[in-house]
């Protein structure tokens, strides 16, 4: 794949994306695009989009069952989201960025 279609590909996937999460109730959309801010904080490489998959399939699913956005988050916002991150912890970029520092150590004990 060349770089041009990479971007159209891209693009295509964010929009289709993007209008999933308009169909979404609006105390749902306004939910998942908190958190989805949030989360945006830590991603360190470009497989953010898997965790978000997710978070909208859970989103998309909770709609259909009429379970209220609360239920679905729980009581912290910020534990929901940490709990979905850390299922793709090797791409957050706090532990690629420890990794480096230690990584900056073991070299000068060499």
């Amino acid at each position: 794949m060349n770089f041009l279609e990479k971007i159209i590909g891209d693009k295509k996937t964010y929009r289709q994306f993007k209008a999933e999460i308009a169909k979404l109730p609006e105390d749902y959309q306004a939910a998942f695009n908190a958190l989805q801010k949030y989360m945006w904080n830590f991603w360190g490489d470009d497989e953010f989009q898997d965790a978000f998959d997710q978070m909208l399939h859970m989103f998309q699913e909770a709609a259909y069952d009429h379970i209220p956005v609360n239920d679905l988050i729980g009581d912290d916002p910020v534990k929901f989201a940490d709990e979905l991150m850390s299922q793709y912890s090797e791409h957050l970029w706090i532990n690629k960025m420890q990794a480096k520092l230690r990584n900056e150590f073991k070299k000068l004990e060499q």
